[in-house]
């Protein structure tokens, strides 16, 4: 059904684009293209964009985590960022159009960490961005150290929820006998 609704999608996109012909049975699905359509026409730019934007988000989360281990500091700073990561969380599922699906398992650092899944299962990934949505919002309203930490709990859960089905894990490398022996004056120019 996801595949009929996309191409249902696709071909009213087509029919509404001046340059694009009509679409019959035998017609080629023509895609817009030009001006504003970005997901088309710079998808690495779209890449870069989201994880500047998960980037700033982890920023504006560490006042947020860090009341799980100590007490509010600036209870104005946490409700802010709450409110600015719920804003930026509506706009995560617009920021994965499928151009963008480059992910490369085979490449040590691929264009993307979003694995195909986000693609394959879009409407889950949507669902857990639109509670991520919610949670932050219940954090920006949360009042009293307690309920702000069980919030600060329920907001961290579900990022870590999406980021535990639709990101790559994160793998560190593995430590090989022919470290311990690698020579780095020899590596070094003009050591001896």
């Amino acid at each position: 059904m996801r595949i009929a609704t996309g191409l249902g999608l696709l071909l009213l996109l087509a029919a509404c684009t001046r340059e694009a012909p009509p679409v019959t049975a035998s017609a080629p699905l023509v895609l817009p293209q030009g001006v504003g359509w970005t997901g088309l026409t710079h998808p690495k730019e779209i890449i870069t964009a989201r994880l500047e934007l998960m980037e700033h988000m982890e920023e504006l989360m560490k006042p947020i985590d860090t009341l799980q281990v100590e007490d509010v500091r600036d209870a104005a700073t946490v409700k802010f960022n709450a409110e600015i990561v719920g804003a930026i969380l509506t706009a995560v599922p617009h920021l994965f159009p499928p151009t963008t699906n480059l992910y490369d398992p085979e490449v040590l650092v691929p264009e993307t960490l979003a694995l195909p899944q986000v693609w394959q299962q879009f409407d889950t990934f949507h669902r857990l961005a639109d509670a991520a949505v919610k949670e932050a919002g219940a954090m920006a309203e949360a009042e009293g150290l307690q309920a702000q930490r069980a919030q600060s709990l329920k907001l961290r859960a579900s990022c870590d929820a999406c980021h535990e089905l639709f990101l790559r894990k994160y793998t560190p490398p593995v430590t090989q006998p022919s470290d311990y022996e690698f020579d780095f004056k020899a590596a070094l120019p003009g050591a001896g």
